[in-house]
């Protein structure tokens, strides 16, 4: 088994992939997007600036062994004139104004949890979306996942975010690097293509494996195939040395498609009850095999 494995994305997927890991012997390390602009995290941002905060929530949440603390941060709290958010959001954004960044609010909730994995913002400030289309530029995360229109590129505002020294040490360190599964757009590529962290995996000494969604996110990825995704990641310069899937899946490859696309690949099955969700224990049984 490997010693460091190193995941980025956000969202339900990457949940899932580190509750599938955290009962494995390894240093883990999740590198999660801070461009969400919608819900609570979107809120507490218009409220009082700072990075969104509910990807590490959910990461962190996966993270711990105790379940009533979990559930405690799921809770939602509703405060006047701010509306109803979860209590791990409050805490986190309160936490990160208190110590001065995102990155040290993280480290001291997870050791309240029992956490001995890492929970990183990709970014060290601020950061948004902007992506490209046929309609032309479209603006933020929130709008990104719900056009209508095929999105070609990503790019993000400022150009060049600052990246934490600690994620860059963690891909150039690992053993693994796990990209996804999750929004193609405003969750792989709102990590994997981030200039510096882009730089980071070109460069690392890791096997940097893909895990295939089971299905198009609609509308973010309507219509686009399992190869038309990663065409994208390609398309953005991020490195992808294989690929896990699902060959039961409806984003799946076909045995010609892997002769042509140069890369490892793994296929077993991976989906939960929930027909677009990855099973925690499926991807640990594929893990252990993978590593």
């Amino acid at each position: 088994m490997p010693g460091r494995v190193t995941i980025l994305g956000g969202g339900h997927g990457v949940a899932a992939v580190l509750a599938a890991l955290r009962q494995q012997e390894l240093d883990l390390t999740a590198i999660v997007t801070v461009a969400d602009d919608g819900g609570s995290s979107g809120e507490l941002q218009r409220c009082w600036g700072g990075p969104a905060v509910g990807d590490m929530r959910r990461s962190l949440i996966a993270l711990t062994r105790d379940e009533d603390r979990a559930d405690a941060l799921a809770a939602p709290v509703t405060i006047a004139r701010f509306g109803q958010h979860p209590l791990g959001n409050l805490l986190l954004f309160s936490l990160a104004r208190a110590c001065g960044d995102l990155e040290t609010a993280s480290r001291w909730l997870g050791e309240e949890l029992g956490v001995s994995a890492r929970v990183l913002p990709a970014t060290a400030h601020p950061v948004s979306l902007v992506a490209t289309s046929s309609r032309g530029l479209i603006w933020g995360e929130s709008a990104i996942g719900a056009a209508a229109t095929r999105v070609e590129t990503l790019s993000f505002d400022p150009e060049q975010p600052a990246v934490p020294l600690r994620v860059i040490e963690a891909i150039d360190g690992a053993d693994w690097v796990l990209l996804g599964p999750g929004s193609l757009f405003t969750s792989v590529l709102a990590v994997g293509a981030l200039p510096a962290i882009r730089s980071a995996l070109a460069h690392t000494g890791a096997d940097v494996v893909w895990i295939c969604n089971l299905a198009p996110q609609i509308p973010e990825t309507a219509g686009m195939s399992a190869a038309d995704h990663l065409a994208a990641l390609r398309r953005h310069a991020v490195r992808v040395d294989r690929v896990l899937y699902d060959p039961a899946a409806t984003l799946h490859f076909t045995a010609p498609e892997l002769v042509t696309l140069d890369l490892d690949w793994l296929a077993r099955p991976l989906v939960s009850s929930h027909p677009e969700r990855h099973d925690p224990a499926l991807l640990a049984d594929a893990f252990r095999e993978l590593f």
